[in-house]
């Protein structure tokens, strides 16, 4: 079935010494494979390899079998472009954490718009805001209520159970995680992206919170792996 839809780029890897293959997240369809036949070849001026570079915006015409193997792409152009992710190397490097984090989470073909939206409209608020140190941290928090297993924010609670997922009340001497987590966790989930967090503004707390959240995630989310990416993100957030 031939269809058009836009599409958002989450990787691609060497195929053979002329084709790709490329994964993405369609609004049509949920998350797709596809194999793009003689990209690499330099007489191809139809499609680039730019074009599938992580997050970008796509709108694609695609032949999907809808069978669980590989589609295949019938043209492909930017649908938003960015002005500035492709040039910082802070939001750039951001947007290569967050696409490998998105493939690691949703490896089912399920149409979801919402989830689809939303990060559309989160990288285009990254690509034109200057202040930006913590979006990472936000787009996570708020991540999880896509994946249905965000808490609900309670204010009024001083500890946190990452294995049930919810917020509670404890003893200090028996606290199961740091205070100053629980209170960033609270108002990460219920804040946007433009309020500034001043509870989590340094790279060792950056560093403590996105590990708080990456073993949330392993308790969470079936075969769920660390982002190798996630490292880069440190060093460039030593300062």
């Amino acid at each position: 079935m031939l269809v058009s839809t836009e599409a958002i780029a989450l990787s691609s890897k060497k195929y053979s010494e002329s084709s790709i293959i490329f994964k993405a997240l369609t609004k049509s369809d949920g998350i797709k494979s596809y194999l793009v036949r003689g990209i690499r070849n330099k007489k191809n001026k139809s499609l680039s390899p730019a074009l599938f570079q992580a997050l970008t915006i796509l709108e694609i015409e695609a032949n999907h079998k809808n069978r669980g193997g590989l589609e295949t792409i019938k043209s492909a152009k930017i649908s938003k472009p960015y002005k500035n992710i492709p040039y910082d190397i802070t939001k750039n490097s951001m947007t290569l954490f967050i696409s490998e984090l998105i493939v690691k989470c949703i490896r089912e073909e399920e149409k979801n718009e919402e989830l689809f939206d939303f990060i559309v409209s989160s990288f285009m608020w990254l690509d034109i805001s200057k202040n930006h140190q913590n979006f990472h941290i936000h787009f996570i928090t708020k991540f999880l209520k896509y994946l249905g297993i965000s808490p609900y924010n309670n204010p009024g609670s001083n500890d946190f159970d990452i294995v049930n997922g919810c917020f509670i009340n404890s003893v200090e001497k028996k606290r199961m995680i740091p205070q100053n987590i629980v209170i960033s966790l609270n108002r990460f989930l219920g804040t946007n992206f433009d309020e500034i967090n001043t509870t989590v503004d340094s790279s060792v707390k950056r560093k403590q919170f996105l590990e708080f959240m990456i073993n949330y995630l392993e308790f969470h989310i079936d075969s769920f792996k660390r982002p190798k990416s996630l490292n880069v993100l440190y060093d460039l957030f030593k300062s």
